[in-house]
């Protein structure tokens, strides 16, 4: 599932092509999928992120949303051509086309009107305070990278970054979330930052399907620390990366360096 980093790739890189454009025409090409109509004539005003939702703000004040789920991604066309494989959705501008590909059809996409109210959960880029998730997490008896997965609490981290993070805080993804020091989530912050920084000048991460907008494979699975490396020896200790489910979602560790 496409997480912050590939969503800021994709805010950035939507901006820059259609910043100010006009929407020529919109098509669903799956009917499982809303056709979302009337947007013909309607220009960009800005492209930005809300925890792992995209939302492209039009001149009358309505917004396209879209949550790229499991296997969703955006890919520009230059020019005319036959839609891409597993392409579910494509919106027209005078200089190219936008298509939705989604393999597995769990990306979702809806219109609604201009809403101010606040993101529920903090921002890791923008809003992250160690002292309010310290204070909601003594509330918490979930593992700790299950918490740091709900976006309720914090808003677009998944499996990959999760993984990433707690092995650099050496935290045990298992700890449970009320039993972490306000010095612990203060390190969690500084390292999260981070990740995400650099998994965002890298384009992302590509394990299987995610591409940005251009086609491009992310870059970031280059400096993957723990994750996908089951089996392989810690870059820190030595010792044996270990896989393991925690509710449901591979989870990749250092049993000797997390404790």
């Amino acid at each position: 599932m496409p997480e912050l980093p590939e969503l800021e790739t994709l805010c950035d890189q939507l901006r820059q092509v259609v910043l100010g454009a006009e929407i020529l025409e919109t098509q669903a090409l799956d009917s499982n999928l809303i056709n979302v109509t009337g947007l013909e004539g309607r220009t960009v005003r800005s492209v930005n992120r809300r925890g792992k939702q995209l939302e492209i703000q039009l001149d009358d004040g309505r917004i396209l949303l879209l949550h790229l789920r499991m296997t969703g991604r955006l890919l520009w066309q230059n020019g005319d051509g036959l839609p891409p494989q597993y392409a579910r959705f494509v919106v027209s501008f005078p200089k190219g086309r936008i298509f939705l590909i989604d393999p597995r059809r769990f990306a979702t996409l809806s219109v609604r009107k201009e809403d101010r109210s606040p993101f529920e959960g903090s921002d890791l880029l923008e809003d992250f305070d160690p002292s309010h998730l310290w204070g909601i997490s003594q509330k918490s008896r979930l593992p700790v990278k299950s918490f740091l997965m709900d976006q309720r609490h914090i808003a677009g981290v998944g499996n990959i970054y999760a993984c990433e993070i707690l092995h650099q805080a050496h935290i045990s993804p298992w700890r449970k979330a009320c039993d972490l020091s306000l010095a612990e989530w203060e390190k969690i912050g500084g390292i999260t930052g981070t990740i995400l920084k650099k998994a965002i000048a890298c384009r992302g991460t590509t394990i299987s399907d995610w591409h940005d907008l251009f086609g491009r494979e992310g870059e970031y699975q280059n400096h993957l620390l723990v994750y996908g490396r089951g089996g392989e020896g810690c870059f820190e200790c030595g010792g044996e990366i270990q896989r393991q489910k925690l509710n449901g979602r591979g989870t990749y560790f250092c049993p000797s360096c997390q404790k």
